[in-house]
């Protein structure tokens, strides 16, 4: 992974590098806003994922600031999201979803949706209409 930032906007401390993420507090220079990003990207691997949960569960249990967490999580949050394919098992979300709710995390995504307006479908991917 490789984290890039603008430095006349955001000043940007990396606390922790591990296989999976890049953890790091970051302060808006615009709002004087201090956070903690998380950036991910964990391995297909159901066990090795698992790793990642349980280290940021005890990183997220010891900060103060707000906390994001963004990246390609490799993984459903629930047997719903999957369209098409072999049917989840509760098995393969359940991770996930343990980790959520031991720091009480929200996925921000709905509600970034709900201020893009309408999405309509192009290719794998989903695009908002000017």
């Amino acid at each position: 992974m490789l984290l890039l930032w603008d430095t006349s906007r955001v000043s940007c401390e990396v606390l922790e590098v591990g296989s999976q993420f890049i953890h790091v507090q970051a302060l808006c220079k615009v709002t004087q806003v201090s956070f903690v990003a998380t950036f991910v990207y964990p391995v297909y691997c159901i066990l090795e994922r698992r790793k990642l949960w349980d280290h940021l569960t005890t990183v997220g249990t010891s900060l103060t600031l707000p906390w994001i967490i963004l990246g390609d999580f490799n993984c459903y949050s629930s047997c719903n999201d999957k369209i098409g394919g072999v049917p989840l098992r509760p098995y393969d979300v359940n991770d996930l979803l343990k980790f959520r709710m031991a720091l009480n995390l929200e996925d921000a995504l709905p509600w970034v949706l709900s201020l893009l307006g309408p999405m309509v479908p192009f290719g794998q991917s989903w695009i908002v209409p000017l």
